[in-house]
């Protein structure tokens, strides 16, 4: 496995399952996702990535019949765990809607922002404990009982199902707009090379998710995220360059 830097002799991916498998090629074992919160620091490497994402490709295909023109809500804070959400989306050729009320398809999200902002329950949930599922303390009565997706996803295959990506469908929609795959990964292309931070809740929606699902793998450079901690807690993560 190379576990340099990224490569120049190939032509950029069109599209994400593209992306996917030259990144973890790139990345290897390297961090890619390094999430900081007030007393705990937790990192997925490239290969960890892409296996939570073969592993949920898996099981959205599996248990939630996610293909090309399916929907999957996604209404969590930037993390490893909302990235491998979104990879195993777009592997699949399905999209990954950052609004609440869509009225079909499956929805995953973490309890802060579940609740309120989508009716009904969900389907899923993701978290911030170091196995990605929600803390006891971060439940809430409506979302008591419903399974973790990493716990979910953890007993399937490692190897992903056949990929149905393609550059021209549809994969992120917001209230605004619609954005391709291809659109979308030159989104993740344009946030540039070196160590990337990114905090929750000020960045956008689109480019924290971008920053964290499809850039590491794009430039071969780990994307840190803020949780409620100063910048200052980034001192040890060489970022060098915020949005």
């Amino acid at each position: 496995m190379q576990l340099g830097g990224p490569r120049t002799d190939q032509p950029a991916p069109t599209d994400v399952a593209a992306a996917i498998t030259t990144g973890a090629a790139t990345l290897g074992h390297r961090p890619a996702v390094t999430v900081l919160h007030r007393q705990a620091r937790y990192e997925q490497s490239g290969a960890s990535l892409v296996n939570w994402a073969a592993k949920g490709a898996h099981l959205l295909e599996l248990d939630h019949l996610v293909g090309p023109g399916a929907t999957v809500r996604l209404l969590a804070p930037p993390c490893w765990t909302s990235a491998s959400v979104a990879l195993a989306t777009w592997w699949l050729g399905g999209t990954v809607a950052l609004t609440a009320g869509e009225p079909d398809g499956v929805s995953i999200g973490h309890p802060s922002q579940i609740g309120a902002q989508e009716a009904g329950h969900p389907d899923l949930l993701l978290g911030d404990g170091l196995d990605g599922a929600p803390s006891p303390d971060d439940l809430t009565a409506s979302t008591t009982g419903i399974p973790a997706w990493t716990h979910e996803a953890q007993p399937l295959p490692d190897h992903p199902p056949t990929a149905q990506a393609r550059g021209d469908l549809p994969a992120l929609r917001t209230a605004s707009r619609t954005w391709s795959q291809a659109e979308l990964l030159a989104v993740a292309g344009a946030l540039g090379e070196g160590t990337l931070g990114i905090e929750a809740g000020t960045t956008d929606h689109l480019t924290a998710l971008a920053a964290v699902s499809l850039r590491p793998l794009l430039t071969g450079h780990a994307t840190v995220v803020l949780r409620g901690v100063p910048r200052g807690a980034a001192a040890a993560e060489r970022v060098t360059t915020w949005i």
